[in-house]
């Protein structure tokens, strides 16, 4: 080695290379990055590594003239010219020269020899920067320098310059603590450091488009000039340095390379193979990688180039050669396809404008993507399809069909459905044809026969669907597991509004789970959706309310909070809110339920979010309202919709209202006699019973429901058993019954029979139920207190004083049935602050109850 370097050579000196460069007017001082190499070359070498454009030269010699520490510092930029090893040394002495370090005479004779005794010799550390490292590949060169930095004198510091990692074992340095690194992401600029950079050449941007371009150069400084210097942002700026700084050193494969894989956002071997149409494609992107060609790993087996770089790779890829780019998309369509990323897939044919590639994808794999969190992506792309074309192939016309549906327009689904198969059967049997027939199954289930409410249909369409996936495999049906998912889906919902509920709550379990399996979270948040209302008609609202939290939060992930798919969780919440007597939270789910249904909403649905309306106008008092609600519910819903359990709902909220109306005989006409009640049916003729003056015909139904596994109901039954044993005189019973009501009602916290069953006597029972309570002790805030509508008070006081004009207001509520809550709702308080208010009225009055302070303030003349 000593005699390679000692060899004399004819490669003419560059002087200039054995000076730092003069810095740049309208420098940005970067004292963050400053500081941290006065603190790295305190170690024995600083590795500076980033590609070209990220101002390593400039940080370097920014820091060589404001840097902290004493002595010298000597600058060899490097190039081809050191790749002789007498050169490299020679120059490194000429280095130390010109920082006024005494290098030996006979240094020319042997240069390393003299530049280690140069160093041994100097008073103090000396810093020697390598600048552009990359330039030398010559190994004589970088086995000794390696060599020299395993070793490192202590007066020498090493800072190294570099656009890719060098060859010099630094591997043991960085394990021994004496390394330092700094990288392209230290080297990005700052939001603060940007607006500065910009600032100086003239552009003053808002705050998000500030934002919004470092984001897009990730920091870059090369970038950030680039677009303050040129007006359309820097991209030709860009596509030029890049030209001249990192395509034209590269050999002509690595061009190539870099242009033909620019097109996608994420690049990975295989993909860059279909690309390129060679092998090795995941070599040369690790190799990109070390030598910093604007290439970073991107998680797994991808990788990606930085933004601006692609956006210049691929204006020059057009640029070379127009017919490219297309060609380039359609073969990373193909390839996206086989891997199963039908977004992906689609986005490159949409990018090509091959229109027939894009529908034939959609056919095969992208009908799924409707019920995907990519939906809004998804249709995006079709919306792209030129309208003309739609009607021209059975895959065209399947996109027109999901583009119809989308749009609300449901009335031409059906016809373009139809012309679909007419354009599928003119096809000679093949793998696409019966792609197409079995996306034209899956779309018309939900898409036709759902829509419009035909549930036996819904019901045998989604059977058959099913049968027909299970015989298919993978490769006939690459979208099978999400068709099942919502086959199984619908199948769930036919069977609720069929009314065979037990086997809806069986299907709507498997759609959730084989959504989650398929990736398909639209079904998965419709099946926790419809999970809740068939919770909530099984009478358990603790249990709706699980599923609908569930299937709003997950929708929430999706942003699809505002989609028809959620609309079921809504409506159960509200169903929900209205069982637990607090009106104002029914109104706002119910508000966003319709919100979520559009303009042409889901048959069933409508009719449900119509009964949330018929319960809460009914609540208020408004039976003729509530009947009329009704009435249009049915005219609405019209001859389409056969949905046996929705019209057993319908009559049901009818028999409510005809008991609200006093017409409990007609409520006999409709259920007396009839074999297989609901709970909540059998509960509405007990009450209807009772009525009528026939509680002995009212018992059984109730002991039926009071063992039920109906909650609502139960608590009904129980209710209505009170206050048909204190009808009776059975005071003892009542008390009992009335217990065992409050019991039930606690835990799912329901309070809607309590002040809808003939509420004036319902008081009275809870008042009494109260008083014999505060003998035991005194009572708490639970149902029994929002029954009556006081926290009560132990024993009778002195009148004390007069009530305050909002006492006198909260006074004006005590006659009537309203509870704490209730009032406070009307007075736009809070509900403690009524009960505040109520207790202080008590005290003022010296009445111990509710009852008794109404009879004081009538006697008093303030009532």
């Amino acid at each position: 080695m000593r005699d390679q370097v000692t060899t004399r050579t004819t490669v003419p000196i560059a002087v200039d290379h054995n000076l730092p460069p003069r810095l740049p007017t309208g420098l940005v001082w970067r004292g963050r990055l400053v500081e941290a190499l006065d603190v790295g070359v305190r170690r024995a070498v600083t590795l500076i590594c980033a590609g070209p454009g990220w101002g390593k030269t400039v940080l370097t010699a920014t820091w060589a003239t404001a840097r902290s520490l004493s002595g010298p510092v000597a600058w060899l930029t490097l190039s081809e010219r050191h790749d002789d090893p007498y050169a490299f040394w020679a120059d490194l002495n000429r280095s130390l020269s010109a920082a006024g370090v005494t290098v030996t005479d006979g240094s020319e004779a042997d240069p390393r020899r003299a530049f280690a005794e140069a160093v041994a010799a100097a008073e103090g550390p000396v810093v020697v920067v390598l600048d552009d490292l990359h330039e030398v590949a010559d190994p004589r060169v970088l086995t000794g320098l390696a060599g020299l930095l395993g070793a490192t004198p202590k007066r020498l510091r090493f800072v190294l310059l570099s656009r890719r990692e060098p060859d010099l074992r630094l591997h043991r340095l960085r394990m021994s603590g004496d390394l330092t690194e700094i990288r392209a992401a230290d080297l990005g600029f700052s939001l603060e450091e940007a607006a500065e950079l910009l600032a100086q050449r003239g552009w003053a941007l808002p705050p998000e488009r500030l934002a919004a371009l470092v984001r897009r150069a990730e920091g870059w400084g090369a970038g950030l000039r680039l677009a303050a210097d040129t007006a359309n942002g820097g991209e030709d700026a860009v596509a030029e340095y890049l030209t001249r700084e990192v395509l034209e050193a590269q050999p002509a494969e690595v061009r190539t390379f870099l242009l033909r894989t620019s097109l996608p956002d994420r690049i990975c071997g295989e993909l860059a193979d279909a690309l390129t149409g060679g092998v090795g494609g995941h070599r040369m992107l690790e190799r990109l990688v070390r030598e910093k060609l604007f290439l970073e790993p991107a998680g797994g087996r991808w990788f990606r180039y930085h933004p601006m770089v692609r956006a210049a790779l691929r204006h020059r890829l057009g640029e070379l050669w127009p017919d490219a780019p297309a060609r380039l998309h359609r073969a990373a369509a193909r390839w996206h396809a086989g891997q199963g990323d039908a977004l992906t897939s689609l986005t490159h044919a949409a990018a090509a404008e091959d229109w027939n590639l894009l529908a034939a994808l959609v056919v095969e794999r992208g009908v799924p993507l409707y019920t995907s969190a990519d939906r809004p992506q998804f249709l995006e792309l079709l919306g792209r399809i030129p309208p003309v074309l739609l009607p021209t192939s059975p895959e065209m016309a399947v996109c027109a069909v999901i583009l119809s549906f989308a749009r609300g327009e449901l009335a031409a689904v059906p016809r373009r459905m139809a012309h679909a198969r007419a354009l599928a059967a003119q096809r000679p049997a093949s793998p696409l044809r019966a792609e197409t027939e079995t996306a034209l199954a899956v779309l018309e289930t939900g898409a036709v026969i759902r829509w419009h409410g035909d549930m036996p249909h819904l019901a045998g369409a989604s059977t058959a669907l099913l049968a027909q996936l299970s015989r298919l495999t993978w490769d006939e049906a690459p979208s099978l597991l999400q068709y099942r998912a919502a086959a199984l889906n619908n199948k769930g919902v036919a069977w609720l509004w069929t009314g065979r509920l037990d086997h809806a709550d069986r299907y709507l379990w498997a759609a959730a789970t084989a959504a989650r399996t398929a990736g398909t979270p639209y079904i998965e948040v419709n099946a926790f959706a419809m999970l809740a209302c068939l919770a909530f008609l099984q009478g358990s609202p603790g249990e709706a309310e699980e599923h609908a939290q569930t299937a709003i939060a997950l929708a929430g992930r999706i942003d699809a909070e505002h989609r028809t798919t959620a609309a079921p969780a809504y409506l159960a919440r509200a169903l929900i809110e209205t069982e637990r007597g607090r009106e104002p939270e029914a109104e706002e789910a119910l508000r966003q339920g319709l919100h979520a249904l559009g303009e042409v909403p889901e048959v069933t649905m409508s009719v449900l979010a119509g009964l949330v309306r018929v319960r809460l106008t009914l609540d208020r008092g408004e039976a003729a309202g509530a009947r009329t609600l009704l009435a249009q519910i049915r005219a609405e819903a019209g001859p389409p919709m056969v949905a046996p359990f929705a019209d057993r709902l319908i009559a049901l909220a009818g028999a409510e209202i005809r008991l609200a109306l006093g017409d409990a005989a007609g409520v006999l006409i409709r259920y007396a006699g009839q074999a297989d009640l609901t709970a909540a049916e059998q509960v509405c003729l007990a009450r209807a019973y009772l009525a009528t003056g026939n509680p002995t015909a009212a018992e059984p139904l109730l002991a039926r429901v009071r063992g039920g596994a109906d909650r609502i109901a139960a608590v009904g039954a129980w209710l209505l058993s009170a206050l048909a044993a204190d009808t009776q005189g059975r005071s003892a019973v009542a008390s009992e019954a009335l217990a065992r009501a409050l019991a039930a009602a606690e835990p799912e916290r329901i309070r809607r029979p309590f002040r809808h069953y003939d509420a004036h006597r319902v008081l009275v029972l809870a008042e009494r139920q109260q008083w014999l309570t505060e003998l035991r002790g005194p009572a708490g805030d639970g149902v029994l207190g929002e029954i009556t509508g006081e926290i009560p008070m132990i024993g009778t006081g002195q009148a004390s004083g007069p009530l305050s004009e909002r006492e006198l207001d909260v006074l004006q509520y005590l006659p009537t049935v309203l509870t704490a809550g209730e009032i406070a709702v009307h007075l736009s308080i809070s509900v403690n602050t009524v009960k505040a208010h109520m207790r202080s009225i008590y005290r003022k009055l010296g009445a111990g109850r509710r009852r008794e302070a109404v009879v004081l303030a009538r006697q008093a003349g303030l009532l």
